[in-house]
């Protein structure tokens, strides 16, 4: 196959539209010594072309596993159910030459660990180059020039392509890993926390270029993060994890404004915010306890243990994902209790009396 020239090359990265992900009961099952570990328990969601996707919770709940699982990067031995249908191309049923074909091509990944993204002993442009060459018959120039516009792209001087990762500092090895994942202009980015460990000023800074290039080039996205504040700023839709379990989503300025479950009230409430006028600074308030242990899940809702409202009721009868408003939906047998609830929830003493029982 003759090498394309760098006027085509650009010009049909430049043509790949954005890609539609549908993601329809999605389970990831890990194997350990003390038995099988559900870490992903039958989710479903989409992500519409060109919009980006939060996917929120705290540590643990599962959110990295659904995007190694998108991306089929789990460890052998792991089961995992379902279907992800990524324009109709179901990415768990590919063989390995088919998945090679889409990644990158067509879903790529930003991690949120640049150092360990990037190999320490290779020049930070070679390790761009070769991403480009394993999936492109381009020469070497023309990889290496698309390079530079993608360092220029992401805000870097291009001839800082020639130094090594420990030249650059944590912000920029987060750029250079975001540059990377642009390498072949993707359909679907996802983000797995890819300001972690930043500082706020450099975290917004990477999140500004992110959602900017994702706009820019009309990408779809999944943002992935335990904070609730990248997620108000950049995400057109939410999806709120809770114990491997979405148990919220809906527009952003539905779920984040007019939470209608409990772990999302308490989210908001976790989540330092401005008063409005004339009022006093609103008080952080924790949510007691943890998540609870998936080798042997308890019965029923997964955050009766820690909720403050929960009933005998929610103890033993799994409540469903059921949609409440157009496009808003909520796991909890007592949504249509969530104005209360937000209300009850902006008191302390509401989820203090939970830690005293935990």
């Amino acid at each position: 196959m003759a090498d394309a020239t760098e006027t085509d090359f650009d010009r049909r990265l430049n043509l790949k539209p954005p890609v539609r992900l549908t993601v329809e009961g999605l389970r990831v099952i890990y194997r350990t010594r003390r038995g099988p570990f559900q870490a992903v328990d039958g989710i479903s969601f989409e992500v519409e072309p060109g919009t980006v996707l939060g996917l929120v919770g705290e540590s643990g709940c599962g959110k990295s596993t659904v995007v190694k699982a998108l991306m089929r990067l789990l460890p052998d031995g792991t089961r995992i159910e379902g279907r992800v249908l990524l324009d109709g191309q179901d990415l768990l049923a590919m063989d390995k030459r088919a998945l090679r074909r889409v990644r990158w091509n067509k879903v790529a990944l930003i991690t949120q660990s640049a150092m360990n993204a990037l190999d320490p002993v290779i020049r930070v442009g070679d390790q761009i180059v070769e991403s480009i060459r394993a999936h492109e018959a381009v020469d070497r120039a023309t990889a290496w020039r698309r390079a530079e516009t993608l360092f220029r792209l992401v805000g870097l001087p291009a001839h800082r392509l020639n130094e090594f990762p420990h030249q650059f500092s944590g912000g920029m090895r987060q750029r250079a890993v975001i540059a990377m994942a642009l390498s072949l202009n993707a359909g679907l980015l996802l983000a797995d926390e890819p300001t972690t460990a930043l500082d706020p000023i450099m975290q917004d800074q990477i999140m500004s270029r992110i959602r900017g290039i994702q706009e820019l080039l009309h990408r779809s996205m999944i943002l992935v993060t335990h904070d609730i504040g990248l997620v108000a700023e950049n995400c057109d839709m939410v999806a709120v994890m809770y114990a491997g379990q979405i148990i919220e989503k809906g527009p952003v300025a539905e779920v984040l404004v007019k939470p209608r479950h409990p772990y999302t009230i308490g989210l908001h409430n976790a989540f330092p915010r401005m008063p409005e006028e004339g009022e006093a600074r609103p008080p952080l308030i924790s949510i007691a306890g943890g998540l609870p242990n998936l080798l042997n899940p308890p019965p029923g809702c997964r955050f009766a243990p820690r909720c403050p409202f929960a009933t005998e009721r929610c103890r033993v009868e799994t409540p469903p994902l059921r949609e409440l408003e157009p496009g808003h939906s909520a796991a909890c047998h007592y949504a249509e209790r969530a104005e209360d609830f937000r209300r009850l929830g902006l008191l302390p003493e509401t989820w203090a009396v939970k830690e005293a029982a935990a």
